[in-house]
Parts: structure tokens; C-alpha cells; sequence
């Protein structure tokens, strides 16, 4: 009942015990540590993982361990588990909230995550399973739909990996959803966490609802631009307040590699919430704003970057995976 990684014990938070296609089995944030390092092979027989892998949750769970790991008090109800009156900070079970969100979609209803801050209006974020993965929607004001379950926001952030955090994009044109582009975030600088801020929600505004602007073609590269949450024509999206550039990230222009909040003099001038995904290679060429990389979707955004009008394309919500 240990991961023959780390020798934690597996819980039902964070050390969930997942199987990989040899058959061996480690904890969650084990397995994220291997897959920041590249193509996922299991740690103990070094054999490629069959599949696709987009986070940990992908992985099937080693359902006769779970099965022996109990709780004190545990009681099988997501309420008796998570306080729904908003209180911060509550400790929530991965294993309960998958549960209570395929159950309340069951009954059409929604599970909602509610955020009070101590100086503002309440605010609340969807919680959602698409194809299988738990997502956290942007923030909106007000309170949740009535007769809806809800947890405390905090929670649900509990549930993200911080040290590679995955965003979504839905998008959309030409009247349907067209799926959901997914980019893992590459460091902790100024720039990435406003461009995860603005996925979230969490400083006012956010991505959702905002239209791609235009495609950059230079020296045989293409980057498909997006990001102005204020004006949402290009001419606006200033950054959100205390943020920063912070240290450059050079990364080699691929296909898929996402950039914003650019140093100037290097010939951009888009403003500071605008983002670019590259959707060809550079060869050669380094991007020194560098903030995350497209893992998952990148289809879509070259679909996109090859409409007559790119402007007919939205992202018509954002948020975060939660990879536990």
C-alpha cells in the first residue's frame, strides 16, 4: 500500500494508486513527475505506456487498492465530506467529487464551486466531467443557479498541480463547439500566472467569451493570436493589476508552444493579455516569452488559424484541469 517511488502511503487526495500498461503501479504526483520529463515509461521496467496520456487522471485507478483505503468517518456522501456552506479550505476526496458531478449531471443538475472573498461579491465556477476529466470552469459573479450542490472553490484548487498546471480552452465557430484545446504551463513567472488568471478567473475577467484576433506569418512560422478580454477586437487587454513580465523562458518556436506578455523591442506589439499559439515550426528561431505548450488540441487551433476570418472562432470558456 506504498508507491515503490516515493514510499508515501496511497490515499484518496493527491497518492491515488494508478496502473500503467506494463501493469505496475505508482501514485498520482509520482507519475506527474515522470511525465514532465517526457513520453510516459513506467519508472521500475522502463516500458513506454500504451495510450494517450493527457494527466494522470487518463491512467486507470488500481481499483483493489482503493478499495482498502479508508477514512475515519468516512460516510460515502459528498456533503458529510465537504462543507457546502463555503467555508475554506475543506480537504476534498477526488474519488467523491467525480462521483457527486457524474451524479448531478445524471439528474440534470450541476455541481458548482463557490468562492466568497472576504471584501467582494460571492463568485462561482462550474464543475464538470469531459471526456472523463474533471474540470474547474472560469469564475463568474454572483451565486450559483438555485438547488444546485456546491463546495468551496479552495477545494476544488487543492485538486490542480501546481508545479504543471494544465489550462482548457474551449472553442468554438461555425455554430458548434469544435472541442477543447488543452496547454500545460512551463513556469511561474509573471506572465504565465496572468495568462492562467485570465483561464480562471480568479482577478475579475477572464478568457471566456473572447474571439481570435488574427494570424502572424513571419519567416515561414505561423501564431494564431487570442486574448483580448477588455475590447475584444484586438486594441485592448492591458494587464491585470500587480502583474509582470517576469524572467524570460526561451523555448525552441515548435508547433503548439504558446507566448504572450512579450519584452519590447522584439518587433511585438500586442498588449499584454494577447497570446499567440504557434501553429508551425521555426526552425532555428527561440521564444524567449514562452508560456505553456499545447498538449492536447492543437487540431483545433490550426482549424482555426486556416478560417477565411479568424475572428468567427471563440473561446467560449476556459478553465483548469483537475489531474488528480
Amino acid at each position: 500500500m506504498e508507491c515503490v517511488i516515493c514510499w508515501e502511503s496511497y490515499n484518496k487526495y493527491k497518492r491515488l494508486p494508478r496502473t500503467l500498461s506494463c501493469g505496475h503501479t505508482f501514485c498520482t504526483l509520482c507519475i506527474i513527475q515522470v511525465m514532465k520529463h517526457g513520453p510516459l515509461r513506467c519508472p521500475y521496467c522502463r516500458t513506454p505506456h500504451v495510450g494517450s496520456v493527457l494527466c494522470p487522471a487518463d491512467l486507470s485507478l488500481h481499483h483493489i487498492m482503493v478499495g482498502q483505503l479508508s477514512e475515519p468517518g468516512e460516510t460515502g456522501n459528498l456533503t458529510e465530506v465537504v462543507d457546502t456552506d463555503g467555508v475554506e479550505g475543506t480537504q476534498l476526496n477526488v474519488l467523491k467529487l467525480r462521483e457527486a458531478v457524474s451524479n448531478a449531471s445524471a439528474s440534470g443538475s450541476s455541481l458548482w464551486a463557490c468562492l466568497t472573498p472576504e471584501d467582494g461579491e460571492p463568485r462561482h465556477a462550474q464543475v464538470s466531467l469531459w471526456e472523463n476529466r474533471l474540470h474547474l470552469h472560469a469564475l463568474h459573479d454572483g451565486h450559483p443557479p438555485p438547488h444546485h450542490q456546491t463546495i468551496p472553490y479552495k477545494s476544488a484548487l487543492e485538486l490542480v498541480d501546481e508545479d504543471s498546471a494544465i489550462i482548457f480552452m474551449e472553442v468554438w465557430w461555425g455554430g458548434q463547439v469544435r472541442g477543447r484545446v488543452y496547454i500545460v504551463l512551463l513556469d511561474d513567472e509573471g506572465r504565465t500566472k496572468q495568462f492562467k488568471a485570465l483561464c480562471t478567473g480568479e482577478c475579475g475577467p477572464s478568457y471566456a467569451g473572447t474571439r481570435f484576433l488574427e494570424v502572424d506569418r513571419v519567416n515561414g512560422a505561423e501564431q494564431l493570436w487570442g486574448g483580448d478580454y477588455e475590447n475584444n477586437d484586438g486594441s485592448g487587454g492591458e494587464a491585470l493589476s500587480g502583474m509582470e513580465r517576469g524572467r524570460r523562458n526561451n523555448q525552441h518556436c515548435v508547433a503548439g508552444l504558446v507566448a504572450g506578455y512579450y519584452f519590447t523591442g522584439y518587433g511585438q506589439d500586442h498588449n499584454p493579455s494577447q497570446f499567440a499559439i504557434y501553429t508551425k515550426d521555426m526552425p532555428g528561431y527561440v521564444e524567449m516569452s514562452s508560456i505553456g505548450r499545447v498538449v492536447s488540441g492543437l487540431e483545433i487551433v490550426t482549424s482555426v488559424a486556416n478560417l477565411e476570418d479568424v475572428r468567427e472562432a471563440y473561446v467560449t470558456d476556459c478553465g483548469l484541469l483537475l489531474s488528480h
